[in-house]
């Protein structure tokens, strides 16, 4: 008898331990589902009415699949707290027809910018591709096409194909290929794109329409943060492409863990 009430106490142990665990580990808002998916979705985000700061952070779990619904329902793919970043899968732009100009705009009044630390801009074909915005050059890159082979193609080096930094936060940006034209595997198109530098893949880039990008999200001072233990908040200073600075609030990130946009987001006292 003794024995079963010792076994009785320790499930019971293990099952508050659980609990308890549980709840240190909290990304979504009280009543908030915290995934979509194999997408972890933490606050500032956040699925459904009332789960995320505000209608620009608001994520549609589709079919297990995260959207972000203020900018066109692009497929979220990750989100970190620490970068403060959120990636997405944006198309690549591509064409036969040489000159050709794209763009993309994140809108004036979003809190999303094309994050200047974990992206490139990548040129895949032969010719000049050109990054502008409204009619500034942001940054270029151009290949050479004799005798290119799938090795030269897959190492991004300049011979049919090149990658660069860009200098600055974006808010919107537009392409111009000049000799697009790809010269192996039978011709095709060139294609010009942002992605992001830790999952861009030439090998694996040739066979796709779409690339991951990392968009930086910040916070305006009319936001109410409370971040976890009620740390003060701190500021990201973001240097736009025109020249001007932004500030963000910021919450403390320590190591990985949980949430500091959230006030009960800790674990043991660390803001994670």
């Amino acid at each position: 008898m003794k024995l079963f009430q010792a076994y009785l106490h320790l499930l019971v142990f293990i099952s508050l331990a659980a609990t308890s665990t549980a709840d240190y580990f909290k990304y979504a808002k009280t009543g908030c589902n915290g995934t979509c998916g194999d997408v972890r979705i933490p606050f500032p985000f956040g699925i459904g009415a009332d789960c995320s700061v505000n209608p620009w952070f608001a994520i549609v779990c589709n079919n297990s699949t995260p959207y972000l619904s203020a900018l066109s329902q692009v497929e979220v793919l990750s989100i970190n707290l620490r970068f403060q970043t959120v990636t997405v899968n944006l198309p690549k732009h591509s064409d036969c027809q040489s000159p050709v100009r794209t763009s993309f705009d994140l809108g004036d009044q979003s809190p999303f910018l094309f994050s200047k630390f974990q992206n490139i801009f990548v040129f895949e074909g032969c010719g000049i591709a050109s990054m502008m915005d409204h009619g500034s050059m942001v940054t270029r890159c151009s290949t050479a096409c004799l005798n290119v082979t799938h090795s030269d193609r897959n190492n991004c080096f300049g011979i049919g194909c090149c990658q660069t930094t860009i200098p600055k936060f974006l808010k919107s940006y537009s392409i111009h290929l000049t000799g697009s034209e790809m010269q192996w595997a039978g011709g095709g198109c060139g294609s010009a794109f942002l992605a992001d530098a830790t999952s861009y893949d030439p090998f694996i880039s040739m066979n796709t329409s779409f690339s991951p990008v990392s968009l930086l999200w910040i916070l305006t001072a009319s936001v109410q943060i409370t971040c976890c233990y009620e740390r003060n908040l701190d500021t990201l200073e973001v240097d736009m492409f025109n020249g001007t600075l932004v500030n963000s609030p910021k919450c403390t990130w320590d190591s990985q863990g949980a949430n500091p946009y959230l006030s009960d987001g800790c674990i043991n006292g660390l803001g994670m």
